[in-house]
C-alpha cells in the first residue's frame, strides 16, 4: 500500500514472509485486507482487518476502500478546522500586538510631549502679561482636553492595567468606569497568557458597555475562575434580555475571538430574563 497507493489482500498469511505475518498467524488471524487513507493526495495512514476464518469476500477491498475515504474526508476536514483556528489565533494575536504598541508609543511619545507642552505653557502663562496669560492658559487647558482624550484612545487600545496586574486589577478599573454597578468575585489571581487575559477582558468590557446602553440592567455580575485547564469568565445582568448576536457585530467580534483561541462562548438572554454571557477559554 505504501508504495502502490492502492488497496491490498493477502488470502493466506502462513505463506507471507516476515515477522509481522508470524505473529499474526499465532494470534489466529489467516488473511487479511488493507486499504490506504488518503488526505488532499497524500498517503496519510492505512486501514487493515484480519479474519480469522476462510479469505475474505471478493468486495472486501472495496467496501473497505469506501470506508477510508470518509475517513480520510473525515481528517482532511479536521486538520482543515485546526489549521482555520491557527491562523484566526494568530490573527487575533497580532492584532492585540499591535494595539499594544501603539498603545505603548502613544504613552511614551505623544502623551510625554502633550505634557511637556502644557507644562512650558503654564510656565509662560506666569510670566506672561496680564492680558495674554488667559489666553495661554485657555491654550494649556485645551491641551489638557487633547491629553484625556488621547488617554482615553489609548487605554481603549491595550489596558495598561492589564499589562502591569493581570486580569483581577484590569476586570476592577473596569468595575470603577462602569455607569452599573458591578460585583466582582475573581477568583483567579495567578497570571495567565497575554491572549487569554485579554480576550477576557474585552468580553467582560464589551458585556457590560452592553449592559449599561442596552440592557438597561440596574446590576451586573462578574466572575472569573481557573476551572479544569479552563478560565471560565461569566456576566450576568439583571436588565430586560432579548440579546442576539444576529443584531450587532460586538457578540460577532467577541465569538471570533473566544474561538480563535479554542474556546466556547454562550449566550443565555431570555425578554425580560436578563443576559448571561459565559466564555471557557484553554489556558494550555
Amino acid at each position: 500500500m505504501r508504495r502502490t497507493g492502492r488497496t491490498a489482500r493477502i488470502d493466506d498469511l502462513e505463506r507471507a514472509p516476515g515477522p509481522v505475518p508470524e505473529v499474526l498467524v499465532a494470534n489466529g488471524i489467516r488473511s487479511g485486507v488493507g486499504a490506504p487513507i488518503v488526505v488532499e493526495g497524500r498517503l496519510w495512514g492505512v486501514m487493515t482487518c484480519g479474519w480469522t476464518g476462510g479469505p475474505p469476500s471478493q468486495d472486501a477491498e472495496a467496501r473497505l476502500s469506501q470506508f477510508t475515504d470518509l475517513v480520510g474526508t473525515a481528517v482532511a476536514n479536521a486538520e482543515s478546522r485546526a489549521e482555520l483556528l491557527a491562523s484566526r489565533s494568530r490573527i487575533v494575536t497580532t492584532a492585540d500586538q499591535t494595539r499594544r504598541r501603539i498603545e505603548r508609543d502613544l504613552h511614551d511619545g505623544a502623551q510625554q510631549r502633550l505634557v511637556t507642552l502644557t507644562m512650558k505653557l503654564r510656565a509662560l502663562a506666569a510670566a506672561a502679561p496680564q492680558a495674554r496669560r488667559r489666553d495661554v492658559e485657555a491654550i494649556a487647558a485645551g491641551l489638557d482636553d487633547v491629553l484625556d482624550d488621547l488617554r482615553e484612545a489609548a487605554r481603549g487600545l491595550h489596558p495598561v492595567t492589564l499589562s502591569r496586574g493581570g486580569l483581577g486589577p484590569a476586570l476592577n478599573a473596569l468595575r470603577r468606569r462602569s455607569p452599573v454597578p458591578v460585583e466582582l468575585d475573581v477568583r483567579a489571581h495567578e497570571r495567565f497568557p497575554e491572549p487569554v487575559e485579554v480576550a477576557a477582558y474585552y468580553v467582560v468590557a464589551e458585556a457590560l458597555t452592553n449592559a449599561a446602553k442596552h440592557a438597561h440592567a440596574s446590576l451586573v455580575r462578574v466572575e472569573a475562575e481557573a476551572v479544569n485547564g479552563d478560565l471560565h469568565v461569566s456576566v450576568r445582568d439583571d436588565g430586560v434580555g432579548g440579546a442576539d448576536p444576529a443584531r450587532g457585530s460586538g457578540l460577532v467580534g467577541l465569538t471570533d475571538r473566544v474561538e480563535a483561541l479554542g474556546g466556547r462562548l454562550t449566550l443565555h438572554s431570555p425578554p425580560g430574563g436578563g443576559t448571561t454571557l459565559d466564555i471557557d477559554l484553554p489556558l494550555a
